[in-house]
């Protein structure tokens, strides 16, 4: 009886982590499935059930001057991010991994480039506001793109990172002793097996970018409107169901990228 009991118990605890990923899920997905249901209600108010299914406000969000001049923005502002905060993140990742400084200062790097990670947003985002101000950048595209990059860069950094540190050092030691330079050697060796951890921080990069509020909002002023801002704009008066539309749009970019990052293998 003891016995099994025992084999029951141990059955149960191998499948638990299942359970509780399988919960894990519905909690998330929930609430962003209830949205894509509702969004294809033809009703201004759409309530469940939905009173037959219509792509009306999705016709109302991509015919919407003010949301395409958002959503142009934020990919405008995204694609840069990206692109900057994925060779800022390059460059801290070979210091933090093979720069010949101590490893005290090395640590010390590593931990001054993840201090946004512990930081709460809206901190940041104050803090960046008041230091913009204070060196004369105002608000606008600018400073938006300077907060940007220094919330993305520990994301960029630690993930080059860990690919860097993976490489082996005698394909370099090799290159070296062929006559190739550091130049060559980074170009030709470097560059090529980091290629897939490079490409994945530009598409992780650009998914924070294009779903950064906090940041944005104390930086953007009244001449830079991205899709968070438009679509906490259309909160505050209540367009429900052009919201739902938008949402799920919105989701499905950023779901994509961070999904094709995710699928990124390094090279065998």
């Amino acid at each position: 009886m003891v016995s099994r009991v025992t084999r029951l118990a141990e059955r149960g605890a191998g499948r638990l982590p299942g359970i509780v990923v399988a919960l894990a899920l519905v909690f998330l997905y929930t609430p962003v499935l209830i949205i894509a249901y509702l969004s294809l209600s033809p009703a201004g108010q759409p309530t469940i059930p939905i009173d037959g299914f219509s792509l009306r406000w999705y016709t109302a969000v991509l015919t919407d001057t003010r949301f395409i001049r958002a959503l142009l923005t934020s990919l405008g502002i995204g694609v840069v991010t990206a692109i900057c905060g994925t060779a800022l993140g390059l460059a801290g990742a070979y210091v933090i991994v093979r720069s010949h400084l101590s490893q005290i200062a090395r640590r010390s790097i590593a931990v001054i480039i993840a201090l946004p990670l512990f930081v709460p947003t809206v901190v940041v985002a104050f803090g960046i506001g008041r230091a913009s101000a204070l060196v004369g950048l105002g608000y606008g595209y600018l400073p938006v793109i300077l907060g940007h990059l220094f919330w993305v860069l520990p994301f960029t950094t630690f993930l080059i990172a860990a690919r860097y540190a993976e490489l082996d050092d005698r394909l370099s030691a090799a290159a070296h002793d062929l006559g190739a330079d550091d130049r060559t050697v980074f170009r030709t060796i470097t560059i090529p097996l980091l290629w897939p951890a490079l490409t994945a921080s530009v598409l992780f990069a650009f998914a924070l970018s294009f779903n950064e509020f906090l940041i944005t909002f104390f930086l953007a002023g009244s001449s830079v409107t991205t899709v968070p801002l438009e679509i906490f704009g259309k909160v505050r008066i209540g367009a429900t169901a052009f919201l739902n539309a938008a949402s799920v749009l919105v989701i499905v970019v950023s779901a994509v990228a961070a999904g094709v990052a995710s699928t990124l293998r390094r090279p065998v």
